[in-house]
């Protein structure tokens, strides 16, 4: 029973990303100009805004089609443990060292402010960190049962 509620919750957690993920890979890459606009704002990133346009969508979209493959899983959760970490990262470091905030963000997580969007991003990211240790721990009870028989 716990065995499956554990599962459960790891598919959840999966499905959450997936969707994190399409939404906002999709949402820049259907607002480019504005996300490019946006990341040039940003004195740390501007000088690799345009790059930073393209490549965190696609590094999104890719994360969700590696969730997507079981082969594949676990690059996409250490890809999107990797990501939320660094977008959580990044936002932390603005509001500590930044007085002035443009949000490159599109669609509904646009409108939180940085605070809340802080907050999101840290319940992804710790989303991520749990789907990433679980995959581990079943992997290493698998090799375990497997080695057993």
């Amino acid at each position: 029973m716990k065995g499956r509620i554990s599962n459960t919750l790891f598919q959840s957690g999966k499905f959450l990303l997936i969707l994190l993920f399409t939404y906002t890979g999709i949402s820049k890459l259907s607002g480019h100009e504005q996300f490019a606009a946006q990341l040039s704002l940003q004195a740390q990133i501007s000088h690799v805004a345009f790059l930073l346009s393209w490549l965190l969508p696609i590094a999104e979209l890719l994360t969700v089609l590696f969730l997507l493959v079981e082969r594949t899983l676990l690059i996409g959760l250490l890809s999107a443990t990797f990501l939320m970490t660094v977008f959580t990262l990044y936002i932390g470091a603005m509001l500590l060292f930044q007085s002035k905030l443009s949000c490159s963000c599109g669609g509904v997580i646009a409108q939180m402010s940085w605070k809340q969007h802080l907050i999101f991003n840290f319940f992804f990211t710790c989303l991520s960190w749990t789907a990433l240790i679980y995959y581990f721990k079943q992997t290493i009870q698998d090799i375990s049962t497997n080695t057993r028989k």
